[in-house]
Order: C-alpha cells, then structure tokens, then sequence
C-alpha cells in the first residue's frame, strides 16, 4: 500500500512540476515574441539628427562691418557766369572765333515749354529759359525736364511785375523764385532775365546786388504778340549774329507760332555754320 501510493505520488509531483516547466516555458516564449513584434513597430534611426550624435559645434560670430568712408559732398549743379561777369548786365557776348548763338524762353514753365523742349531736343540744341517762380511752383516736373535735357534754368521773378518796387519786395520776388529753381530742379542759377527789359524798377539793382548776371537780348522778334510764325523766324533770321542772344516765350499763352518759327530757325542756323549754347557757355568762350 504504501509503495503504490509513493509511486502515485511521484507520478503525480512529475506531472505537476512538467505543468509549471511547460506553463514557464509558453509564457516566455510569448513574451519574445511580443519583444520582436515591438522592436520590429519601432523603426531604426537610419540618419540620426548630428546633435544626437556629437555636440553642435560653436557658431562664430561674424566680423563687425568696417566703417564706411565718408562719401564726398554732394555737388549741386550751378547755373553761373564767369566771375568777371557777375553783377553786370549783358546784352550779348564777344567772341570772335566761333560761330554761336544764343536762344532763351521767358515766363515758362508752362504746358508750352514741353512743346519747345520737343523742338530742341528734335535738333540737338539747348536753351536758357528763365523761369517765374508762380510756374515753377505749378509745374515743377517741367522745370526739372527742362534742367535734365541740357537746358540751362535762370530766375525771372515770382510775379512778372513791371512797376518799381521795395527792396523788400524785389528780395521776396527773386529770392523765392531761387527757392523753387533748386526744389524743382535740384539746380542754383545767378542767371537773371528783368521783366521788359527794366532796369530801374529795384529788381535787376537787388539781382546785382546779390552777383547775379542780368541778361538781356539783341535780338527780340516781339513772339509775346503771337505774330505768325514765319514773322518770328524771318526777324530772327534777318538779325542772326554770333555771339547774339534771342528773346522768346514759353509761357504767358499759347506759344504755337514760337514752336512752329524754331523748327524753321534752327535747321536754317545750323545750315550757316551757327552752334546754339547756353547763355553761361557763351559768357564762358568770352571769359
């Protein structure tokens, strides 16, 4: 009896502990499994970030920039006769070796100025067209065409008076008008055209004063009339001289017979051997 029920029970202590090595035994395998699945979910870093694998190297700075040089002053344009010629008046110029002539414009800018300017610049020619300073302030961007073609700028005034005046008022009338001939165009002049041709009125005494040149003219075909045009060219033709200076208008109205007279005056100069300046370029051959 006894030894049957020890053979029963190491039967049954084999089985028991095969039980727990078999249950052990699924149970890890279950768990690699499980492992290999997770690890095969996660995937490998196949070109990890540089700062995963060494430290970021230090940025350097940049240099300072260097200082910059000072850039020279600016250098304005400046419309001026030579020294010799500074708080006079001139009527025409003195030059004996070239063939030269001089046109200029009154009372501008204007809408008519860009029709004159189209002429000149058809030709190949300057001018000198001296400005009120009324327009100047009503069309500065003419103003500064006129300047940006080659043209010469010079101060007529503010107001186109003709009756004397103070020296207060002849101050505030050129003064001004200098004011505006350098916003609109950037330029200074000491060119300085009198209304009519005055000389006793207090504004050409306060332009020499301040050494403006007083231009005045030789040849005056009257166009402010609006004559016909050919009228304008054969009186400019019939007076042509070198050195001469010419008296036209691009402002104060209609100027169409002026346009129309300088296509025909210019091609006919230029034929007789004529070169068309600047009034500051021909004080400057006399100099």
């Amino acid at each position: 009896m006894s030894t049957k029920f020890s053979k029963k029970f190491l039967i049954q202590t084999f089985i028991f502990v095969g039980s727990i090595a078999l249950i052990s035994l699924i149970s890890k395998t279950r768990q690699t499994a499980n492992s290999n699945s997770l690890a095969q979910q996660i995937a490998p870093v196949e070109n990890p970030p540089p700062n995963l694998l060494k430290p970021p190297k230090l940025k350097t700075l940049p240099s300072p920039p260097a200082t910059p040089s000072p850039k020279p002053p600016e250098q304005h344009l400046v419309f001026a006769p030579p020294a010799q010629f500074r708080s006079q008046i001139v009527y025409k110029a003195s030059i004996n070796t070239s063939k030269v002539i001089a046109l200029t414009f009154d009372d501008g800018p204007s809408p008519e100025t860009l029709k004159i300017l189209e002429v000149l610049h058809k030709h190949q020619v300057v001018g000198t067209f001296f400005c009120l300073g009324a327009n100047l302030r009503e069309y500065p961007e003419i103003a500064k065409r006129v300047v940006q073609r080659g043209n010469a700028i010079g101060n007529h005034t503010w107001h186109h008076y003709s009756h004397n005046v103070t020296e207060k008022t002849a101050s505030d009338e050129i003064d001004n008008t200098a004011v505006h001939i350098y916003r609109s165009t950037g330029a200074k002049s000491f060119l300085f055209r009198p209304l009519g041709g005055r000389l006793n009125n207090g504004l050409a005494n306060y332009a020499k004063k301040k050494n403006y040149v007083v231009v005045m003219w030789s040849i005056d075909p009257k166009d402010f009339l609006q004559p016909p045009a050919t009228a304008i060219a054969r009186s400019v033709l019939s007076q042509a001289s070198t050195e001469a200076i010419v008296l036209l208008h691009d402002g104060g109205g209609n100027r169409q017979q002026t346009v129309e007279a300088l296509s025909a005056i210019i091609p006919k100069l230029k034929q007789q051997g004529y070169r068309f300046v600047t009034v500051p370029q021909l004080l400057q051959m006399q100099a």
